[in-house]
């Protein structure tokens, strides 16, 4: 892992980037507040801010060009592999001649036939959105490690998004309490669950498990930097007063508001993908670094024991268990819930789309009008495919899909070493941290997409990110009061 001397500063007084690390933070909080950005005009707001981000790095770093350079080799891969999906999507809307059509993507070529303007996509609208959204995660992952320099700003990042997800649940738990119904952006919206400003309650669930993680290693890091001492009763009473008056209460109680919002959801798979997440890269963590285990340790079991066995059976975790208990494996068995199946019709009738578009997809974005010739016979209709690999692997083709699990098994990958060699606090509470919101969401979403959420994409591809700044902290890197 690569080591630079602690003596060089990190922050460089010459680049003058403060207002665009500003507008990244801020648009971390903006894109789930409308809707989770899953509308047009909230995708034209996220391309115009990303546009603008990137505007402003390049006038921040304009007399430090050989310097902005030097630090986006060191983020090459990620980069590179994200650029690489990006300009796949953007492929699939371009004008082909048939004959390279052919060569590329057969059954595309059968689908269009008579079409004056061939294309790879079969739903060029909807792929040029998709596209749109890949620049924006692109461009946000560039201006993110350009930006966020140091200990510092990496702290202040994770902050604000833990706060995003302390205000989110705050107002989904306000207006399920009162029972709020209304019509926004023609979308009818009704909070019989908590939702925030989702309306779909595992899109707000997904969103709570990404905030929670990164909140959760925030907690490690803090807890990181401590030492246990021996001492009276008086020594460790006033430690305990200090602990409930500190930073790191303050931190603690958000965490809890951020599970009481998502146990009220009642999404099955977002708890059982968080709770199963939290313990397996627990454990992975005590079992890479045991140094830290007491913490570690402490820590988990504080979440499990307070969160599943206090918060859970006051705010309600008996009826996630019952809703799991409720939801049957196949449609004949009836019951109260949609069946495990039901859930997986779309995935399974798609794996014939990826079977006739193995390579380009038939296009980012399109799954729906691609899927009407595959789906099944049940009444309604699925506009997802409820399964993100699927999913994804249909629009954008395997080696779209490939190209994505490349960019999250490599940053796990930088994660795991982090936690196996580095010993700053921070950098380990920050991998934990990514670490964890991936697995979380790779459980999530083999039943739910959401990926095709901008919002939740956008937030995890801030803390990939975040994970390869951590890689790339100096060892005695860490967060100053009162620092930028």
């Amino acid at each position: 892992m690569r080591q630079r001397n602690p003596s060089l500063p990190d922050h460089d007084p010459e680049i003058r980037d403060s207002e665009v690390f500003v507008g990244l933070l801020a648009l971390l909080v903006w894109a789930p507040l409308p809707l989770g950005s899953n509308r047009i005009w909230a995708i034209g707001i996220l391309v115009l801010w990303a546009l603008l981000l990137l505007a402003g790095t390049a006038f921040a770093w304009r007399h430090q060009a050989d310097a902005a350079f030097a630090r986006l080799r060191r983020f090459r891969w990620p980069l590179l592999l994200l650029a690489a999906f990006t300009l796949l999507i953007w492929l699939q809307t371009l004008p082909l001649p048939a004959s390279w059509l052919a060569v590329l993507s057969p059954e595309t070529l059968r689908v269009e036939q008579g079409v004056s303007v061939p294309r790879l996509s079969l739903d060029v609208f909807r792929t040029r959105i998709y596209a749109s959204l890949s620049f924006v995660y692109f461009s946000c992952f560039l201006v993110a490690v350009l930006t966020v320099k140091n200990g510092q700003r990496l702290d202040r990042m994770a902050q604000v998004l833990v706060t995003s997800g302390v205000l989110q649940a705050l107002l989904g738990v306000f207006l399920f309490s009162s029972g709020a119904s209304y019509r926004l952006f023609y979308s009818e919206v009704a909070h019989a669950n908590v939702v925030g400003s989702y309306i779909n309650r595992n899109h707000f669930a997904g969103y709570m498990e990404l905030c929670l993680s990164i909140g959760i290693g925030l907690m490690l890091a803090r807890l990181g930097t401590e030492r246990t001492q021996s001492g009276n009763w008086r020594h460790q009473l006033s430690r305990v007063l200090a602990f409930v008056i500190s930073p790191k209460m303050r931190l603690r109680l958000m965490l809890v508001i951020m599970v009481i919002a998502l146990v009220l959801t009642r999404s099955r798979m977002g708890n059982s993908a968080f709770f199963a997440a939290m313990l397996v890269v627990g454990l992975v963590t005590i079992v890479l670094a045991r140094r830290a285990a007491p913490a570690t340790v402490g820590l988990i079991l504080s979440l499990v024991i307070i969160d599943v066995f206090v918060v859970g059976t006051w705010v309600g975790l008996e009826k996630v268990v019952q809703r799991v208990q409720d939801t049957n494996m196949t449609i004949s068995q009836g019951g109260d819930e949609e069946s495990v199946e039901a859930r997986r019709d779309a995935a399974n009738h798609a794996l014939p789309l990826i079977r006739d578009f193995p390579v380009f997809g038939t296009g980012g974005g399109s799954f729906y009008t691609s899927y009407i010739r595959y789906r099944t016979p049940r009444p309604g209709f699925f506009e997802h495919a409820h399964n993100d690999y699927v999913e994804i692997a249909a629009d954008s083709g395997v080696p779209g899909l490939a190209i994505l699990l490349a960019l999250a098994a490599s940053t796990a990958w930088q994660a795991l070493r982090i936690l196996r060699l580095r010993h700053s606090s921070l950098p380990r509470g920050i991998a934990f941290g990514v670490l964890m919101a991936i697995v979380a969401l790779a459980i999530h979403s083999t039943v739910d997409f959401n990926l095709q959420i901008p919002a939740n994409a956008l937030t995890l591809v801030l803390i990939l990110a975040m994970g390869w700044i951590a890689a790339d902290l100096p060892s005695s890197s860490r967060p100053r009061r009162g620092a930028e």
